[in-house]
């Protein structure tokens, strides 16, 4: 069987006027509230936990955010922090972790599955959202990448709104438009790529690349990470930190996206005949 290319569809609603290169086949449960915000940490002091009382070490730094919308109880709706700074340790004797890498999709949540691309992307698999959405990774697979910004100024009461007001307003600041942000490539796994909805490369190819996103407002981003069609089964990682070259924000912490290329059914079911062939000689030995 094959595997199925997907694409959300509020991606294709922003993109208005591109000439996207997969099938849009599903919806995001939401299309306004997105799965990755860029965002400025405002907590100057943390005021609970071990902590309390130090200066905090990602304060005006720019942040990768995770957002957990919730629409049935939507005051629960908070982001995850990600590629953040950390403290070790019990004070007086902490240690400040400079730099941590968190993955996506988060926890012990599987990687992305990739599949199968037309178009631009003809032979080979990509990040599409599952079909599924009750599958735990289903929001991760929206790779789109929006700045806080864009949730701000909706009705009191929505999701928007108490997504930006998390955290007790934690990341709330609004993103300077001056300022110049940019996603930069740290690492990627030898056969996997990036590109965008509808290029194969956007610059992202060597560590130390980045691709610019604008300022505070910047329109919304989709990397597309891929192989070949005939890449080997495995785990792929794409690892990211967002820096400010304006100077107007710290840079964040680095994170990760982690992919997999799972063997098709046919493949598999090889495997299976083989082994149990072989498992059949040595009883019959």
């Amino acid at each position: 069987m094959k595997r199925i290319s997907y694409l959300p569809l509020r991606s294709i609603l922003r993109s208005a006027g591109l000439a996207l290169t997969v099938t849009a086949l599903t919806t995001h449960a939401d299309a306004v509230v997105g799965s990755y915000y860029v965002g400025t940490d405002d907590l100057t002091t943390f005021t609970s936990g071990v902590y309390t009382g130090l200066s905090n070490p990602n304060f005006n730094r720019l942040t990768f955010l995770y957002a957990h919308p919730n629409e049935v109880t939507p005051s629960s709706s908070h982001y995850h922090s990600k590629a953040i700074y950390r403290y070790t340790g019990t004070p007086p004797s902490h240690t400040e972790t400079f730099t941590v890498s968190d993955y996506v999709p988060e926890g012990a949540l599987p990687p992305i599955q990739l599949s199968i691309g037309t178009g631009t992307y003809a032979n080979k698999l990509l990040t599409n959202p599952y079909t599924n959405p009750a599958d735990p990774v289903y929001d991760s697979s929206f790779l789109e990448i929006a700045a806080t910004n864009s949730l701000n100024g909706f009705t009191s009461g929505t999701v928007e709104d108490f997504m930006f007001n998390s955290s007790s307003g934690r990341w709330n600041t609004l993103l300077d438009g001056d300022a110049d942000l940019h996603i930069e490539l740290v690492s990627l796994t030898p056969g996997l790529f990036i590109g965008g909805t509808s290029t194969l490369d956007i610059g992202l190819n060597n560590p130390g690349d980045d691709h610019h996103l604008g300022g505070g407002n910047f329109t919304p981003f989709t990397p597309v990470l891929y192989t070949d069609e005939g890449a080997a089964p495995g785990i792929y990682e794409a690892k990211f930190k967002l820096t400010d070259e304006s100077a107007t924000y710290g840079d964040s912490g680095e994170f990760r996206v982690r992919v997999e290329v799972v063997p098709e059914p046919s493949s598999a079911l090889l495997a299976l005949v083989g082994a149990s062939a072989m498992l059949i000689r040595r009883r019959n030995r």
